[in-house]
């Protein structure tokens, strides 16, 4: 699949995927333009001699300009739809490649504003913007020249009169896509806020900070009102224009005929140009505000669009990358380094874990032990001599809990029929039970089959952790990276916790445990101290709890 990486993407992926359609489309339009032009044409040869003949061509004439406008209309549409989907599942695969460093100045608002808001927005240009550029321009363009021709009405008058027409119209379209781009941001920043809301509805509560929350979201709503108001506002005085434009434009042209044209015109030939004037150009015309109106929205959305996909990650850098590693290991970190805005964040880490062995990551607040878990992965822009792993697990320090069953949390699979429940059901009863979960003492009235609410809200951050424990239990790879998977736990439960932990151990398993439990610490193999970014300290509990540069962490006074 082709990325898109900018505006310019964008806008080529919409006019040009499918270019056969597109050029099909512009036929149509101009076939049914064609086609209504020579309905006066021949409508004369009806009033001359009242025959059936040229009625039935008119007829017939008008009826295929009418068909030709719809399959044209169709045509945008159904091309709007495909192209929705196609523009969907690119940004889709694009938000799945990008990192979280990346998008951390994105909110969940924004990006599902992408996809409720501005993807359609954005194939507003195929769905009406070009239908309506095409059965506008076209007869805004012919109409002139069929009149000057045929009836003799010059140049400068019909163009100037749509000139006039279109440069109003252009600047109320103009002022209402502003409106509209306002809609836009303001209903992704609501959509954030009331995300923000739901996520963390009881710790606002606990905090009595429910109501000062709620007013920010209800300020949001308000200026979202104020700037609907004037939208539509705006909307109706387009249509005012557009629906009386043709009235306008007949009495201009009698005017002209009746005063300034040297040759008198036939009542025959009035009516034509009246149908010209009155029936032709009436659509074209009323169409024309909003024709505008969607192409400047469509813009602001193609704008926002082709921003986000020119997000990219910044790179990883390894010299020597897929290293073998040697039999007795499971990780090699060599001279990595990483650098986010100028300020040093890991400095020359040098680590290597070997199998069966358990190392623990400690330090304070901001000294990088995250971020160095995250940097294993490849999750940041780091650079570094060598990094070689063997399949790892990872624990994130926020717990993630999808809305499901018990048991769809440990498999992470949404589990269709009854088989599937019963041929994972005894490894996911297994693995909760290997991370301390029980099922009676937790109060899970429903077992394994008990559904757990979005974001895990109807249980405990402690049950959280654990359940998450339980998805490294139930598909045990050689490595994990654990980030204080015993912060939510009491000392008993921790206690049995390390026991599970160390019962992999010895079917080869390693890990890489950050945590602030000074009880972990004796069970590990090694403690790495890690201080500003910098490894301070790589060897025995024993040796670092007697270090006399250690006394004020251990003793709490650095956090």
């Amino acid at each position: 699949m082709k990325k898109l990486n900018s505006q310019k993407d964008v806008i080529n992926f919409i006019l040009f995927d499918r270019l056969p359609v597109r050029i099909g489309i512009m036929v149509l339009a101009f076939l049914a333009t064609l086609a209504g032009l020579a309905v006066p044409y021949y409508q004369r040869d009806f009033m001359s001699h009242l025959t059936i003949s040229p009625l039935l061509l008119c007829t017939g004439l008008a009826l295929l300009s009418f068909i030709l406008l719809q399959m044209t209309n169709f045509l945008g549409q159904r091309e709007a739809l495909i192209t929705q989907k196609a523009l969907a599942e690119k940004l889709y695969h694009h938000i799945l490649r990008l990192k979280p460093l990346t998008t951390s100045h994105k909110t969940v608002g924004e990006m599902v504003a992408l996809y409720t808001t501005d993807i359609p927005s954005c194939t507003m240009w195929l769905e009406q913007t070009i239908p309506y550029a095409l059965t506008t321009a076209f007869p805004l363009i012919l109409a002139p020249i069929f009149l000057n021709v045929v009836y003799d009405i010059p140049y400068g008058l019909t163009l100037s009169l749509i000139l006039a027409l279109v440069t109003v119209n252009l600047l109320l379209a103009r002022r209402q896509s502003g409106f509209f781009y306002q809609f836009k941001i303001l209903a992704g920043h609501r959509m954030g806020l009331v995300n923000e809301w739901i996520q963390n509805i009881k710790s606002l509560k606990s905090l009595n900070w429910v109501q000062s929350f709620e007013s920010k979201i209800i300020k949001k709503r308000v200026e979202e009102t104020n700037n609907r108001i004037a939208m539509v506002t705006n909307g109706q005085i387009m249509n005012s224009i557009s629906s009386s434009v043709t009235f306008w434009l007949n009495l201009a042209v009698l005017f002209f005929i009746a005063y300034m044209h040297n040759e008198l015109i036939g009542h025959i030939d009035l009516i034509a140009v009246m149908w010209v004037m009155g029936v032709f150009l009436s659509k074209p015309l009323r169409q024309l505000p909003w024709f505008f109106t969607m192409m400047f929205d469509a813009w602001t959305s193609i704008r926002r669009t082709g921003d986000f996909f020119s997000l990219e990650n910044s790179p990883y850098h390894i010299d020597n990358p897929n290293l073998p590693l040697e039999s007795d290991e499971t990780l090699v970190v060599k001279d990595l380094n990483l650098v986010i805005q100028n300020k040093i964040v890991l400095k020359d880490i040098n680590l290597t874990l070997k199998k069966q062995e358990v190392v623990a990551l400690i330090g304070p607040i901001g000294s990088g032990k995250s971020v160095l878990l995250k940097s294993i992965m490849k999750e940041t822009p780091f650079t570094a001599k060598r990094l070689d792993q063997l399949p790892h697990s990872y624990l994130p320090q926020e717990p993630f809990v999808l809305s499901g069953t018990l048991t769809e949390n440990i498999a992470l699979e949404y589990l269709e029929d009854e088989t599937q429940v019963k041929e994972t059901s005894p490894q996911a009863f297994k693995a909760l039970q290997q991370a301390q979960f029980d099922i009676a003492s937790d109060r899970i009235s429903n077992g394994l089959q008990t559904v757990i609410g979005e974001r895990g809200l109807n249980i405990s951050g402690g049950q959280k952790q654990r359940l998450n424990l339980a998805r490294l239990f139930y598909n045990p790879l050689p490595l994990f990276l654990l980030d204080d998977p015993f912060s939510a736990v009491d000392v008993g439960t921790e206690k049995r916790l390390i026991d599970a932990l160390f019962t992999l151990r010895q079917d080869g398993h390693s890990f890489l445990v950050i945590t602030q439990r000074y009880e972990f610490l004796k069970h590990c193999d090694r403690v790495i101290y890690i201080e500003q970014g910098e490894i301070k300290f790589d060897g025995l509990y024993r040796e670092f709890i007697q270090h006399t540069k250690y006394q004020k962490f251990i003793a709490g006074d650095i956090q």
